[in-house]
């Protein structure tokens, strides 16, 4: 059993997160959210005012956003037609296979409704996503790696092939969850001379209830406006962030045993970092609710790429790390306890 260390200020695990800095039993993310006091994000918007009216290159599109639906998503769409001069963007949306919510319909229909806007909703391959998915979750319980590498790639892909040179992404998520102390503005593999990619948490600073709220305002749903999917372990206290599909945060839940944290861990702790939490409250939601797998979750994730909820277990078993998880008496993962 490795010794479990805890962040100082916010309760994330440390030391086992894949690239997490961390100073003096400080996590980086909570270095960076101090440092975002530092940054002149007045000033990065006033530039990306100029910057977007000086790279226009297609004739009708000004720019690519890549979008959810989600709250963020909206808020950027809303945000960059609303203060930036973007008359007619182009947003497009990567499926995943999963088994949408109607939330997650609703808000992606909801971006044309609101904002007037084209939008490509593109799906890959679907047996491709399926033998991907598979093999990533077999061999390095990583299920989603593949389309989330196309969530980045096609978006980039469609401003080449529309010659449309500045592309939208949200935040930029090596510095938010600390594997960065830089807040780049600028994607450091998706650019070239024709081609930015644009990381819009670099421009405004990202906060979960500031992008709820405008996207509120522009017609968002979450998850009990439709009362359609209690998530075990996640809803008491987040109906907003993933909704789009159920099977979806099993690569979340994959991380659990892994790295000894998963979803709750990662937005309990943001909301200490953004104040909504104290780290007491933060540590009882992560003890209480960490561990869980929503049952929809997993049968759903199952059910897309055609495998038994026993095969899930099985690979499950063969890649947990149990220097820093156990099976109780029931059978469930669960975390050991910071001595």
């Amino acid at each position: 059993m490795s010794k479990i260390r805890l962040c100082k200020k916010c309760g994330f695990i440390l030391g086992t997160r894949p690239g997490l800095k961390e100073q003096d039993g400080v996590c980086q993310a909570c270095i960076n959210e101090d440092n975002k006091k530092n940054i002149d994000f007045k000033s990065r918007q006033t530039w990306l005012t100029q910057y977007i009216k000086d790279n226009k290159t297609n004739p009708t599109y000004d720019c690519i956003i890549a979008v959810s639906g989600g709250k963020d998503s909206t808020a950027i769409v809303y945000r960059l037609m609303k203060n930036h001069g973007v008359k007619n963007p182009l947003l497009v949306t990567v499926c995943d296979e999963f088994t949408s919510t109607q939330a997650g319909l609703h808000n992606r229909k909801n971006l044309g409704d609101t904002f007037g806007v084209d939008h490509i909703i593109f799906r890959c391959n679907p047996h491709d996503f399926k033998k991907h998915t598979k093999e990533d979750f077999e061999n390095e319980l990583h299920p989603l790696k593949w389309i989330e590498r196309r969530l980045y790639e096609i978006p980039y892909e469609i401003a080449k092939a529309y010659n449309i040179k500045l592309v939208f992404f949200g935040e930029n998520s090596a510095y938010e969850y600390g594997t960065s102390d830089q807040l780049d503005v600028f994607h450091s593999t998706l650019c070239d001379d024709d081609t930015k990619v644009i990381y819009f948490g670099a421009i405004y600073p990202y906060g979960n209830f500031d992008s709820l709220e405008i996207a509120k305002k522009c017609g968002f749903r979450d998850l009990n406006y439709y009362n359609e999917w209690q998530r075990n372990g996640i809803s008491s206290f987040d109906s907003y962030t993933q909704i789009d599909s159920i099977g979806y945060l099993a690569h979340h839940w994959c991380k659990f045993v892994k790295f000894g944290f998963q979803r709750v861990t990662d937005m309990a702790c943001r909301f200490v970092r953004e104040g909504h939490l104290t780290r007491e409250q933060a540590l009882a939601l992560i003890d209480e609710n960490d561990w869980r797998l929503d049952g929809a979750t997993k049968r759903d994730f199952c059910r897309t790429i055609e495998i038994s909820e026993e095969y899930f277990d099985e690979v499950v078993e063969k890649h947990a790390n149990k220097n820093l998880v156990y099976k109780d008496i029931n059978g469930n993962w669960k975390r050991y306890k910071c001595k």
